[in-house]
């Protein structure tokens, strides 16, 4: 385990993390060819879907070796409605590699991806990548990295130019090594490359002079720190959270590729190292030797197959071995056990703790699943993903087509945790996190399913909460067994901004409270009226029935009109997603794009003028931002692009 290192590749969309991650699988011998997003060739991004639209929509994950060291990489998806994807996969991970695009620099995704990794504490590497273009700053991109993600980057690999300011090489800045992309540097610029590894070398000690006594004293004594030196200590810093570690390179040729992977395995920790927090704050995390216990992380209906892919924790598990969900329900034989290079696999006969496997066949397992010993089950903590704020009508042009549509849906929901597909009125109602997101599910039903169908246009899928305390009384008669029984209930319903989906808490207690909090809670999460009932609390204040044992019917029917009471007494209202913009354009377009966004009813925070033109920020409700990004670009003549990412829920304005 102290020879493993598990990391994802994650960045704002069109960074290149795909194309990193085919350099690594050449590099490390993983595979015999380069791949190629735009070709269509890249092994990571091997659904149809992706290929066709050069984009990756779903993680994969590859294993390879680099020197002793063995590496688990997953290549994460970068579009913002992909989110959930990257979510799941940082709740396995051991550290993060973050890639910046040399010319934009830090992007709002990127933004995003930083928060998502740091709130689980898991340790980021940065790479700055297409150094080779035209436009490209590294300086500048470093110094960006500092302010909007209030970290302290150290550069420890440089990028070197020529005479011509070509970008030509590679320096490194703990022990002063040079790697020239062609041939050797020519011997007039020698004297520049000594002096700028120099400079480098000097931020470095100085950043971990810091923490370190006896560096400061020999940087003083002006002796020089040796790059080993320099390198554990910088490790104590990145591990702490107080230092990052910046490499930089153009994935596309393979600059600097080697060099990361180098710093993969010197500053990234391995399983044993890692704090106990998460899923390694399981008792035991680690040890082979314990009873097992492995986490599901991700389920993938592959053609006719169900690939689950689990992380072992703790003990082992090998071909034959019984194992049981740790929620009760599923159990199963291992019958085969893979490890998977995006969609090829491998058999193996056994997986040992911090390994990333492949469990074939359908158990019914879910995103969140715990696997484990029959004599030892465990629940390990699950990611929370966020509720899905667009709504789409799918209707199969043919009535009997309707079934197969439907469990295509429904197999693409297990394998997206933030898809939602249910049935309203006959229609099949499927809810996403964006329009992107919807238009692919489209296309893979479309696939998955055979049949035509006709897709209506996205509708923001609205919340309902309420504005202020209100109460609810109800009572219900009925003859059960020849005798008259009467259940009433009582409830509370009071605001909660920012809890989240409606929660039922029982005031009273006993058996009926009991089933009626099971009751509300479930009418709380389908929800009542309009949307899901959300950033409200019930509280169940009364709760009875005439008979010896609870009758759930009435109560249920008692329970559902005091609510209805309460949240009409409450004064109702609708909530709306907002969502964060981030948009460029050219300098002399910002008054138009200004005006058009003011139009939308968006609240602009933000206007800086930078080396790529205008920056406008802010947030806007979702409803008025859709179909915006194709809006920006007429108004800009092609020249502007927007990133928009969730920013919670707001009660839907009154029209004056």
């Amino acid at each position: 385990m102290d020879r493993l290192r598990t990391f994802g590749i994650v960045a704002h969309i069109d960074a290149g993390k795909t194309t990193l991650t085919e350099r690594i699988l050449f590099d490390a011998g993983a595979q015999g060819w380069i791949g190629s997003v735009d070709d269509g060739t890249a092994a990571m991004d091997w659904m149809p879907a992706e290929r066709a639209r050069g984009i990756s929509i779903t993680a994969a994950a590859s294993r390879v070796q680099w020197g002793r060291h063995v590496m688990q990489v997953v290549d994460t998806p970068g579009h913002i409605d992909f989110m959930a994807e990257v979510e799941r996969c940082l709740h396995v991970l051991d550290g993060v590699v973050v890639l910046l695009d040399g010319i934009r620099g830090v992007e709002s995704q990127t933004e995003a991806v930083w928060e998502q990794a740091g709130s689980r504490g898991l340790p980021r590497l940065v790479f700055v990548n297409k150094l080779d273009r035209e436009g490209a700053d590294f300086t500048a991109v470093v110094a960006e990295m500092g302010e909007r993600l209030a970290c302290r980057p150290v550069p420890v690999v440089v990028p070197l130019f020529d005479d011509a300011g070509a970008f030509a090489g590679l320096g490194d800045a703990l022990g002063g090594r040079v790697q020239w992309f062609a041939g050797k540097p020519p011997s007039a610029a020698a004297e520049r490359i000594t002096a700028e590894l120099l400079v480098a070398h000097e931020r470095v000690v100085e950043a971990v002079a810091d923490r370190d006594d006896s560096v400061f004293a020999d940087a003083l004594a002006g002796r020089r720190i040796a790059a080993d030196r320099l390198r554990r200590l910088l490790r104590a810093e990145f591990m702490a959270g107080r230092l990052v570690p910046v490499l930089c390179g153009a994935a596309l040729w393979n600059r600097g590729v080697d060099w990361l992977l180098d710093a993969v395995v010197d500053y990234l920790p391995a399983p044993v190292e890692m704090p106990r927090h998460g899923l390694w704050a399981t008792p035991d995390a680690g040890d082979p030797a314990a009873p097992f216990c492995a986490f599901v992380f991700k389920v993938q209906h592959v053609d006719a197959a169900t690939w689950n892919f689990v992380r072992v924790i703790r003990g082992t598990l090998g071909v034959g071995d019984v194992w049981v969900r740790g929620r009760g329900g599923a159990s199963g034989t291992c019958a085969t056990l893979w490890v998977v290079q995006a969609d090829r696999h491998t058999d193996v006969e056994r997986a040992e703790p911090g390994q990333i496997v492949v469990l074939p066949g359908e158990f019914a397992l879910r995103t969140g699943d715990s696997l484990c010993a029959p004599s030892a089950p465990l629940v390990l903590p699950a990611p929370k993903f966020p509720a899905p704020v667009l709504a789409m009508v799918f209707e199969p042009e043919r009535a009997e087509d309707r079934p197969r549509l439907a469990q295509s849906l429904r197999e693409l929901a297990v394998d997206d945790p933030t898809l939602r597909v249910d049935v309203d009125r006959d229609r099949l109602l499927v809810r996403g996190m964006g329009e992107l997101h919807l238009e692919i599910v489209a296309d893979l039903a479309k696939a998955r399913a055979g049949v035509a169908f006709h897709c209506s246009r996205p509708q923001v899928d609205r919340r309902e909460t309420v504005e202020w305390v209100g109460h609810g009384e109800a009572e219900v008669r009925a003859l059960v067994a020849g005798a008259e029984c009467a259940a009433v209930c009582e409830v509370e319903v009071r605001p909660a901004p920012g809890r989240g989906p409606a929660a039922v808490l029982d005031d009273v207690g006993g058996a009926a409270a009991a089933a009626v909090v099971a009751e509300l809670g479930l009418l709380a999460a389908a929800g009542l009226r309009v949307g899901a009932m959300h950033d409200l609390v019930v509280v169940v204040q009364r709760a009875e029935c005439s008979a010896r044992e609870p009758n759930l019917p009435l109560l249920e029917q008692a329970a559902t009109k005091a609510l209805e009471q309460a949240i009409a007494a409450a004064c109702p209202c609708d909530l709306e997603p907002w969502v964060v913009f981030e948009a460029w354009c050219p300098e002399e377009g910002a008054p138009v794009v200004l005006a058009d966004l003011a139009a939308r009813g968006a609240e602009v925070e933000a206007v800086a003028a930078g080396r790529l033109g205008a920056r406008v920020g802010g947030r806007a409700p979702l409803a008025n931002m859709l179909g915006y990004v194709t809006k920006l670009r007429s108004i800009t003549r092609g020249r502007g692009r927007v990133d928009l990412r969730p920013a919670g829920l707001r009660p839907v304005r009154r029209q004056a």
